[in-house]
């Protein structure tokens, strides 16, 4: 079955709670934005991110940490991007929490309040004429591991997963 590369849901914007975000974002943000994938992530915006070309996107779940669910631009699914000594980091739901995306026992999570070792990101874009980007966290020894989707449907760092992001700004 093929996929589109971009997603055509877009709720209306009774569905987008924007008092959570500061000012600089709320302005911006009018409409849930359709997911065009290749953004790159850069810090002090804040980003959508998909898995490859579904409507599925990260989501912050307090009890089970970072899950995939569909996208209904809810401000649990919303990240802001850092950046730490060249290494990126993502924080959950702007004003509520500032707990970045990390691993703990190889499925992410977000618990840490600092960007540190198991929350450091690379990311980068795939080849010329392909959507997303490969997200990569350090696994072993100082290797960098790819972030993929366990079989039991986790969000992980998975050595030799060939799975793909979709980035998208929104502010």
């Amino acid at each position: 079955m093929d996929t589109p590369t971009t997603s055509t849901y877009a709720p209306s914007t009774a569905d987008v709670d924007e008092n959570y975000l500061p000012e600089r974002f709320t302005r911006s943000i009018s409409t849930i934005p359709e997911l065009t994938l290749n953004d790159a992530p850069w810090p002090g915006h804040i980003f959508i991110i998909s898995f490859q070309d579904t409507n599925q996107v990260l989501t912050y779940h307090k009890e089970r940490g970072v899950v995939l669910q569909e996208y209904d631009g809810s401000h649990f699914q919303r990240w802001v991007c850092h950046s730490r000594l060249g290494w990126l980091g993502f924080t959950a739901n702007p004003g509520e929490t500032t707990a970045y995306i990390g691993h703990d026992n190889w499925k992410l999570r977000c618990r840490c309040t600092e960007l540190k070792w198991s929350e450091a990101f690379c990311v980068r874009k795939r080849l010329k004429g392909l959507d997303g980007f490969q997200v990569l966290m350090r696994g072993d020894h100082d290797s960098l591991w790819p972030v993929g989707v366990h079989d039991d449907s986790d969000v992980a760092v998975l050595q030799g997963s060939e799975a793909w992001w979709g980035f998208t700004m929104i502010a």
